[in-house]
C-alpha cells in the first residue's frame, strides 16, 4: 500500500506497507498481488499541529481501506491486482489505471504548467546561464 507523501510530516519519508503470507514463496503461490494506492487519507497539514483530521474523514477512509485490503477489491485510482515477480516493480503507481473523469480542465492545465516550468528550469532559462561580470 502506497501511503500519503507527508505521512510523517515534517520528515520527508516515502512510506509503503507490504504484507506477505509467511512460509509461502511468492513464486510458488502463483497469485496476483493486490496493490493499494492510499495517498488521500483525509488528513490536512497544519502549521503547528502537523497532520490533523480536520474534516473528520479518517474513520470512514480507514474502514474503506481495511475492507478493500481484506477483500482484495479493485477500485480505479485506489487499488489494482497485478501478477508480479521479483524482477518487477512493487509499487501501486506502476500498475494503476487513471480515472480520467476525475481530472478537471484546471488540474490538467496546472499539471502542464508545472511540467513546462520544470522543463524550462532544467534547460537553464531561469538564472542558470553563465553571466559575465563587468
Amino acid at each position: 500500500m502506497s501511503m500519503p507523501d507527508d505521512l510523517f510530516y515534517p520528515v520527508g519519508v516515502v512510506t509503503c506497507i507490504m504484507v506477505w503470507t509467511a512460509g509461502v514463496p511468492h513464486s510458488v503461490s502463483d497469485k496476483k498481488t493486490w496493490f493499494g494506492y492510499w495517498k488521500k487519507d483525509g488528513f490536512v497539514k497544519t502549521k503547528h499541529n502537523g497532520r490533523v483530521d480536520l474534516n473528520h474523514q479518517w474513520e470512514n477512509i480507514r474502514d474503506r481501506w481495511v475492507e478493500m485490503f481484506r477483500n482484495h477489491e479493485v477500485h480505479i485510482g485506489e487499488s489494482v491486482m497485478q501478477q508480479v515477480t521479483h524482477k518487477d516493480e512493487w509499487c501501486a503507481e506502476s500498475y494503476m489505471q487513471t480515472d480520467y473523469e476525475k481530472i478537471s480542465k484546471e488540474d490538467y492545465a496546472e499539471t502542464v504548467k508545472d511540467y513546462l516550468v520544470f522543463k524550462l528550469m532544467g534547460a537553464g532559462y531561469f538564472g542558470d546561464a553563465d553571466v559575465e561580470s563587468e
